[in-house]
């Protein structure tokens, strides 16, 4: 079970949205040692929360670029205007109705792979679990503004200190309970596979 707090008290919370994808993400610090994440786009909706000391302090500022989405975009980009020339080189009422189909899927399908390579390609600024250093939180860089983003993850920061000073768990304990959410987050759909075994083997490299 996901850890919850008794009774919710938001500290503070930044709500995040991307034009190009509608996507909309919000996080709210409950608490003073809990997180909250919430995420809504074209593929559903996403909702999961966080003890705060399972995270390191500082976060990864990562420009991501997805290659394969734009290999598609350039390949359908292409095919569409190889189409388009031939049909302005040969202006035949009957070539265009046989060729109008195609033009119509290949436009959609440079479409779809424009708005897949937007969303696969943030620019944020990511919060990384503390032992098996897995990417848990995904803070939009700059969103809805600079300052806005800053105060946010300032104050998140700090409270990450905060909380880790007070944890009353021992080494051990913070393995074993890391170990424990990061099933829970892969189970939920939060954290791929790959991303999953590789923080597990981390943490079962850690000498205590």
């Amino acid at each position: 079970m996901p850890p919850q707090p008794f009774e919710k008290i938001i500290n503070r919370k930044l709500l995040q949205k991307t034009s190009s994808n509608g996507e909309i993400r919000c996080f709210e610090i409950l608490n003073d040692h809990f997180i909250r994440a919430k995420k809504n786009n074209l593929l559903g909706e996403q909702s999961y929360t966080l003890k705060l000391n399972m995270l390191q302090p500082w976060p990864v500022h990562q420009q991501r670029f997805s290659c394969r989405w734009m290999m598609s975009l350039i390949y359908f980009a292409l095919t569409l205007l190889a189409y388009g020339v031939f049909i302005f080189l040969h202006p035949d009422a009957q070539i265009l109705q046989r060729l109008l189909p195609f033009v119509i899927i290949l436009l959609l399908l440079s479409l779809g792979s424009l708005l897949m390579f937007i969303y696969h390609s943030p620019n944020v600024m990511e919060f990384h679990s503390r032992y098996g250093n897995c990417a848990l939180l995904h803070i939009l860089h700059n969103k809805p503004s600079k300052k806005e983003c800053r105060k946010f993850t300032d104050e998140l920061k700090t409270r990450i200190l905060l909380t880790s000073q007070d944890a009353n768990l021992d080494k051990k304990q913070m393995l074993e309970f890391e170990r424990e959410e990061l099933t829970r987050l892969f189970e939920e759909g939060v954290i791929g596979k790959e991303n999953h075994a590789a923080a597990i083997k981390r943490i079962e490299q850690i000498k205590i």
